[in-house]
Order: C-alpha cells, then sequence, then structure tokens
C-alpha cells in the first residue's frame, strides 16, 4: 500500500521487502532514480577491505541479458546518466534521465543490481581499474593524510576507521567466490530501498517497480554493525610534501539525534563558511590557509565533528593554535544572537538550493531511509532549523565541544610541537 509521508512525496514497501520512495515534482521535464543497498566500507570483511566498493564496480559490468556495453548503450539510447558510489555504510546506483524514459532506466537498474554474472575476464579487468584509482588515491597526500588520521580516530580499529576504497593487497586476492557470497547476503531487496523524483506518477512507479524485485532466499540477511567510539589523543604523523594538514575531530550528533540541528548551527558559526570564525581568521586575517573548515558527519549510529586546516608546516602551529582557541571560546561563551541568525540563513539557503533538483531531492530521500533517519519535508526542515534558540546551542555546544575527548592529527613534515601543545 502506498502512502503519502508528506504532499507530493510517497512511500510504499513492497511484498519483497524493497521499500520505494517517489517524490512527484510535475513542473519537471526530467527523473533521477536511485538504488540505495544497506552496506558500505564498514560492512567489508575483516580480511577483505574495499570489498564493496569492488563489488560496486564489478556490478556495471554486466548480467545475463546484458554485457557492460549493452548497458551503456541503453542508458545513452535513452538520454540517460547512469553511475554508482560506495560510501562508509550505503553504496548507491543512480540514473538521470527525461521523465518519460524512467520505466527503462528502473529496468537497467533493477537487472544490473540484483544479477550480476562476475564474469571472470571482466573481474580481472575492473580489479586493474580499481587498483589504479587506489594508487590515484594514493598520490593524493591529503587523502593519504586524511587515512592516517581516520585511521586513529575510532578505538579498537573499527571498521569506520578503513578507507573506502581498501588496500591494494587485499583487492589483489579477492576471489570471484568471495563477490558471489557478498552480494548474495547484502542485496536481498529487503535490504535495498529505491528511489525516485521527477516528472512521474508513484502509483505507476510503485506499479512498475512490483515485478523487478522478487523475494530474494537470502531473507535473513540484515547489516549488523557495531558502535562505534571515538579515541581521544594527539598525534604527528611524518610526510613529506609542501602542506602540513591538522585534523581535529570531536563528538558529533548521528543521523537521529534531535541536537543535529543546533550542532550544524555551531558548526556553520566555527567554520562552515566563508563567514565563519576560522575562515575569517585563518584565511582572511592572517592569510594562513588556502584550505580551512569544519564539518558535522551524520553515521547511523555515530558523530563526528572535524575541524582542518592545511598550512605551510611553519604555519602549523598558530593555525592550530588559532582552531583550540575559538573552540575553547565557544566553549565558554557560546555562540551570539547574531551569529545564530546568521548561521540559520546560510543553513536555510542551502537547503533551499539543493532541493532545486530532481538528483538532489531522490538523494536527500534514498540516504536517509537507507539510514533509518526520519523523513521530513522541506518545510519541517526548515522549521527544526528556524527554531533551534540559543538554549539548544547552548545545550549542542555542552554535549559536543568535549576538548578533553579531541582527536588531533599533525600529518606532514616537521616536528611534533604542535601536537605537545
Amino acid at each position: 500500500m502506498t502512502e503519502s509521508l508528506y504532499p507530493g512525496v510517497f512511500s510504499a514497501t513492497l511484498s519483497s521487502g524493497l521499500r520505494v520512495l517517489v517524490e512527484e515534482v510535475p513542473s519537471s521535464r526530467s527523473a533521477s532514480v536511485g538504488l540505495w543497498v544497506n552496506v558500505g566500507s564498514r560492512d567489508d570483511p575483516e580480511p577483505h577491505p574495499g570489498l564493496a566498493h569492488f563489488l560496486e564496480h564489478l556490478l556495471f559490468k554486466g548480467t545475463p541479458s546484458r554485457d557492460a556495453i549493452t548497458i551503456s548503450r541503453e542508458i545513452d539510447a535513452i538520454g540517460g546518466h547512469l553511475n554508482g558510489g560506495t560510501g562508509k555504510e550505503s553504496t548507491f546506483y543512480y540514473a538521470d534521465l527525461p521523465s518519460d524514459r524512467l520505466p527503462s532506466a528502473i529496468e537497467i537498474l533493477s537487472d544490473l543490481v540484483q544479477h550480476p554474472v562476475f564474469a571472470p575476464k571482466e573481474l580481472e579487468r575492473e580489479r586493474g581499474v580499481v587498483l589504479e584509482e587506489i594508487r590515484g588515491h594514493d598520490d593524493d597526500p591529503e587523502q593519504c593524510a586524511y587515512d592516517l588520521f581516520n585511521a586513529g580516530l575510532w578505538h579498537e580499529s573499527h571498521p569506520l576507521s578503513r578507507p573506502v576504497l581498501g588496500e591494494k593487497a587485499t583487492i589483489e586476492e579477492v576471489r570471484r567466490g568471495t563477490l558471489v557470497d557478498y552480494h548474495q547476503r547484502f542485496y536481498p531487496p529487503q535490504n535495498m530501498v529505491l528511489a525516485v523524483c521527477g516528472a512521474v506518477e508513484a502509483r505507476e512507479v510503485v506499479d512498475h517497480v512490483e515485478g523487478l524485485f522478487p523475494a530474494s532466499p537470502h531473507a535473513d540477511a540484515l547489516t549488523k554493525r557495531t558502535l562505534p567510539r571515538l579515541k581521544s589523543g594527539r598525534n604527528y604523523y611524518e610526510q613529506k610534501n609542501a602542506q602540513t594538514h591538522i585534523y581535529l575531530g570531536l563528538p558529533g550528533a548521528d543521523g537521529k539525534d534531535e541536537d543535529r540541528f543546533a550542532l550544524e548551527v555551531v558548526n556553520t558559526v566555527l567554520g562552515g563558511g566563508m563567514s565563519s570564525r576560522l575562515f575569517r581568521l585563518i584565511r582572511e586575517e592572517r592569510g594562513l590557509a588556502y584550505a580551512v573548515s569544519s564539518s558535522a558527519f551524520r553515521y547511523s549510529d555515530v558523530g563526528l565533528w572535524l575541524v582542518y586546516a592545511g598550512v605551510a608546516p611553519h604555519n602549523a602551529q598558530e593555525t592550530s593554535e588559532i582552531m583550540l582557541d575559538q573552540l575553547g571560546k565557544i566553549e565558554r561563551d557560546g555562540i551570539s544572537p547574531n551569529e545564530l541568525d546568521l548561521a540559520k540563513a546560510k543553513l536555510r539557503g542551502n537547503l533551499i538550493l539543493d532541493l532545486e533538483t530532481n538528483s538532489n531531492r531522490m538523494a536527500r530521500l534514498g540516504s536517509a531511509a537507507i539510514t533509518g533517519q526520519e523523513i521530513l519535508s522541506p518545510d519541517e526542515l526548515i522549521a527544526r532549523l528556524d527554531a533551534v534558540s540559543m538554549e539548544d546551542t547552548s545545550r549542542a555546544i555542552a554535549r559536543f565541544v568535549r576538548l578533553d575527548r579531541m582527536n588531533l592529527a599533525i600529518v606532514g613534515p616537521g616536528n611534533t610541537d604542535v601536537v605537545n601543545r
């Protein structure tokens, strides 16, 4: 049965367990469809980090009825764009296309995601592609610096510490049978969400999808995870490159936390844009960095509040002191009413701009559903944001500005003076 979540957005759970979300945008002439799977790099088995990402690549390489070239040609023939991606907690496959060709796109997506053949020749060819992607990643000093920070961020080498791409050695060794077993375990319909947005009718979409996703014999396969715990500490990693990368991690709000809106406001004040304290002090007033920011990451069961700057090695000490001093000021004094209003205006505007495209609307629905978050309408989101008060920000600051629990990592040439401050 199809139910209305809010005007224009509908939800249905099919007999196979697949959840379908549809947002009707009659004024559009296009549609975006995404198939989200509740599995990401944190779910990779211990001996095979990078398996979820490798699998995502291979699902584009052919089914019993389509080889890789046929998949590409069929998408081009309907004027569409097809791609996929792997994250820490989900893998997604999506297409953007003219709305009148949506049934064809859904059929292609359902086929490649459910029926990969893992042809040995294609597997070996794509193994080389993924290894090149890893080599490119390893040649990027900033990405390598983040990997070093992230590896020491969670207690007991939690799976969230792993790079999404995995490691060359494990990708070189993984065998076809391991990939087949992984796909069977994590890719039954009840572990997926299909989200569609555009010039479509919800009832027609649900009726069309029903026959494309039969129930899986692996009906008991569910994603099971262990709770991450943030590790505090100060670490220095020597890296011989031109910049020093400073990462400062603090506890954050997870995807269901009621304080996530207040934390977004505080984060925006600290480092979320050109008017933020860190951008103004570190870049505009002192010219210490080109890249300086803070971000709040929300996972299904944990949050991370991350502050970052990339600087010349001789500026690392001063920059890290500014970061810590500003966090200390927020901890002691909070934020001002003017900062509250400015941050809410910025966040409200960003949300409205994001909703101008079908692909962003589709991604918002799919990512919320696959991680078990409450699906709010844009008006409800704006109302929650507008309702954030000074008291709310004070509560969020008391919870999340925990310098006694921070994880500070300095990655670059130089010495350890910064982390020993």
